[in-house]
């Protein structure tokens, strides 16, 4: 497929009329919070910025966590429903027309030998290397809407990826300053289950089992709605942008009113077309659909397509749909075409998983009631309370409202792997009314899959998905020796659950489908000049041999990492918006060149909002309590 060029017989989006913009100054490609990240920067730096998002805003606030429903944060379990409704599995392969139990009258095809293929079947994707779980969410705010929340740092050596691989003491410097932003931008704190019982209940048996690993609470983007109260924001997408919605007319610390800002939603970001099939590339403008249009055409085809002009285009819209826009604009990805993005897809990370839940052991639960006087105060009123009012009719001394455990166990070099120990709701593991949930945990482990070019993903040219983009096949099959590590992580995973109880039946360990956990990283990988022939873009995220576009996302991680990695994700946003705010002031787009890779630390002064709680820009995750109008 050649690369996409400006077609001049297509009409510019109505939004430059509207606006009055006839060239913004940034365009992004996805509303989830790596592409909020970059248009909280760029627009709080006085920059004119359009977004587009493929889905529908579904939550009543912009991008908002869907736990925070009242419904879901007083049962977690039915949460779960909520999640499989929200995901759509990427690759489905083809399967038998053949129905053994079928009414032999009803109809069957001619040939047994064919395959269904509605409803999305790839054709094109085997059974054997597939990440057969592997999902995408569709809508403002991504998959935030309905994230575990779980911002752990990565570790240095293995996960972290080394922006300045010469010096350690400069890369960690960078790492220092990037993390405690993100942390700032999204809210992280390890603090907010201080105050559950079951939370000290799982924490102090495992710290007691293994004083050496570092057991701690997990680091969580959210906050207690009030000191003592049962329920958390849970923060997402919305937390990152948050006044940007209501409030046009803000100023930054320097008096400088903050820049145009529109999200349209429904708008299928389709591809980017070049000014001029030239080396170093420039992208001329970015071609968008408006989905709802749909509806007045019998033909879907023939649909308006429009141009949206700017001056640098980031495409965030997550690990697949990123490669899949680049893919569908000819740069590459495709099967047997190389084309101006060679590595487009390749060397794909994954993380083998697996999975178990408990019913805490009996010692651990009399304990919580025996020697009060000896236990912290606010933990002896609230079993004395509970005690008192269902002391009759309630087998267990936790409260009803008890907030649930939020563990984790660092990974290390000797264990590389990521731990979540705690009680929430995922596409699986759901409890039910088989036993109490108070005294249920569940144990996530993530091991990590480096990147090797045979692990990939193709996007067909010869189908489409169902939003009429090339369809991703998958082509991953675990190394030898992440699979060895896997079986470590699985052995590591039953001692932990041993020390806490006995499985929950139906939940004994399990590994994983692959692609479950959600967290597909390396498919446009960030890489040094001297890494040209196994990367995507630089450590600016900016795409080699382009001046003017940027990647953004899981993706964009070029180690293996079993950890969250969202954290990391926004981490390399904020980078890569300063490049952007750089190149946009001097009005001079200085093309991604590996014989010209020149890299530099993040000034504080860019990220100084984020470290002075009286800057206008500081995050205020508490206002995201308050209906938006």
């Amino acid at each position: 497929m050649p690369p996409a060029l400006l077609n001049t017989d297509t009409k510019l989006h109505p939004v430059h009329q509207e606006s009055g913009i006839p060239e913004f100054d940034v365009f992004i490609a996805g509303s989830g919070p790596i592409g909020a990240t970059f248009a909280r920067l760029l627009v709080n730096a006085g920059h004119n910025v359009i977004m587009t998002e493929i889905g529908d805003q579904d939550t009543r606030v912009p991008a908002a966590h869907k736990k925070n429903e009242i419904e879901y944060q007083k049962d977690i379990d039915r949460f779960v429903k909520v999640i499989q409704g929200a995901l759509s599995t990427v690759s489905i392969p083809t399967s038998s027309t053949v129905v053994p139990t079928l009414d032999p009258s009803a109809w069957v095809a001619n040939d047994p030998k064919q395959m269904i293929i509605t409803n999305g079947r790839n054709t094109f994707q085997a059974e054997h290397n597939n990440l057969g779980a592997e999902a995408v969410t569709r809508g403002v705010g991504g998959m935030s809407t309905h994230w575990t929340c779980a911002t752990p740092e990565f570790l240095k050596g293995i996960e972290r990826p080394k922006i300045f691989p010469d010096s350690e003491a400069k890369d960690d410097e960078e790492w220092k300053l990037l993390y405690q932003a993100a942390r700032t931008l999204i809210g992280t704190s390890e603090h907010e289950f201080d105050h559950s019982i079951r939370h000290n209940v799982v924490l102090k048996a495992l710290q007691e089992a293994y004083p050496d690993r570092g057991v701690k609470a997990l680091p969580l983007a959210c906050h207690r709605i009030a000191e003592g109260s049962p329920y958390v924001q849970w923060h997402s997408a919305e937390n990152v942008f948050e006044d940007m919605f209501t409030d046009p007319n803000k100023k930054n610390a320097d008096g400088m009113k903050r820049g145009f800002f529109r999200l349209l939603t429904n708008t299928r970001c389709t591809r980017f077309a070049l000014e001029a099939n030239t080396h170093p590339y420039k992208i001329g403008a970015a071609e968008v659909k408006d989905l709802l249009l749909d509806r007045l055409f019998p033909d879907p085809s023939l649909t308006p397509n429009f141009y949206i002009r700017a001056k640098v285009y980031i495409t965030a819209a997550g690990a697949v749909a990123t490669p899949q826009i680049l893919a569908k604009s000819g740069f590459g990805g495709n099967r047997g075409s190389d084309g101006i993005i060679p590595n487009l897809g390749t060397h794909i990370t994954e993380q083998p998983m697996t999975f178990c839940q408990i019913v805490l052991r009996q010692n651990l639960v009399d304990d919580i009631a025996k020697n009060l006087p000896q236990k912290p105060d606010w933990w002896r009123k609230a079993v004395e309370h509970h005690i008192a009012a269902h002391g009759k009719t309630d087998p267990l001394p936790i409260p009803f409202h008890d907030p649930e455990p939020q563990v984790t166990i660092p990974a290390s070099k000797d264990f590389p792997w990521h731990t979540q120990i705690h009680r929430d709701a995922f596409s699986y593991g759901e409890v039910g009314p088989r036993v109490d949930s108070r005294v249920v945990v569940d144990l996530r482990f993530f091991a990590m899959q480096p990147g090797v070019r045979k692990n990939r993903i193709v996007f067909e040219d010869d189908i489409s998905d169902a939003y009429g983009m090339p369809q991703p096949t998958f082509e991953y099959t675990p190394s030898r020796e992440a699979a060895l590590a896997a079986t470590r992580m699985m052995n590591d995973m039953t001692d932990v659950a041993n020390k806490l109880g006995g499985y929950l039946p139906d939940s004994n360990p399990q590994f994983m489908t692959p692609g479950l956990a959600l967290h597909l990283g390396g498919t446009v990988r960030a890489g040094h000049g001297s890494e040209l022939d196994e990367s995507v873009a630089n450590y600016n995220s900016q795409v080699w041999h382009f001046s003017n576009l940027y990647v953004g996302g899981n993706g964009v991680i070029p180690t293996p990492f079993g950890a969250n990695p969202t954290l990391t994700s926004i981490c390399m946003a904020m980078r890569s918006a300063y490049k952007i705010h750089q190149d946009l002031k001097a009005k001079n787009l200085t093309p991604a060149l590996p014989d010209k890779d020149v890299i530099t630390p993040t000034p504080k002064e860019w990220l100084a909002w984020a470290f002075n709680k009286d800057d206008p820009n500081f995050p205020n995750h508490n206002r995201t309590l308050h209906r938006h109008v």
